[in-house]
């Protein structure tokens, strides 16, 4: 699966205020909020982390879905795409070995888990916005992304602008690197 996505990191109160905008603008659209657990894998060395790939089981009330996401990199946008493959897992485990695609065979250790609070709203089937909150590690960030598929990319960026929230460009990472950015600032 390609996934293609705006990703904003902002403080609290700009968050619900957004968050709050979005509800009274879109009020057809699909609503739904769950929670979500990242269990993030890796090398002791962060071998994915400096590939630009992560991979995680992430849980939900559906189940274990195993996820390897790797980012494209691509140059001139101010969003991001990468691929994802998944598949569904029975249990969350202290080691996983991929036993196929360019990382089979290495063993990859559980590194801890992150949180998501996720409010999804659905404006069309080109666009969904999620309002995540996440806690990992003793922290807690506000981070609103907007997934769309090509034929939304510009109007999904007027809304960007429209929101003004082109200034919190997340230019730090996806939730997997901040994750581990974290963790080796704590140890």
């Amino acid at each position: 699966m390609k996934e293609t996505e705006y990703k904003f990191l902002v403080d609290k109160d700009f968050f619900y205020s957004i968050l709050e905008m979005i509800k009274e603008n879109y009020t057809e659209a699909d609503y739904s909020e769950k929670v979500q657990i990242n269990y993030y894998y890796d090398t002791a060395e962060r071998y994915l982390l400096d590939n630009h790939t992560t991979l995680r089981i992430r849980q939900t009330e559906d189940g274990l879905k195993l996820e390897l996401k790797e980012a494209q990199q691509l140059t001139g946008n101010d969003f991001s795409t990468c691929t994802e493959h998944t598949e569904n897992i029975d249990a969350v485990r202290n080691d996983i070995t991929l036993d196929r695609g360019k990382y089979a065979w290495i063993p990859f250790s559980l590194q801890g888990n992150l949180v998501t609070h996720r409010t999804s709203i659905r404006p069309s089937d080109s666009l969904s916005i999620d309002f995540d909150v996440n806690f990992y590690l003793g922290k807690c960030d506000y981070e609103i992304e907007m997934e769309f598929k090509e034929k939304a990319e510009k109007g999904t960026r007027l809304l960007v602008e429209k929101l003004g929230l082109m200034q919190y460009k997340n230019t730090v990472g996806g939730k997997a690197r901040r994750f581990f950015r974290f963790k080796a600032e704590i140890l």
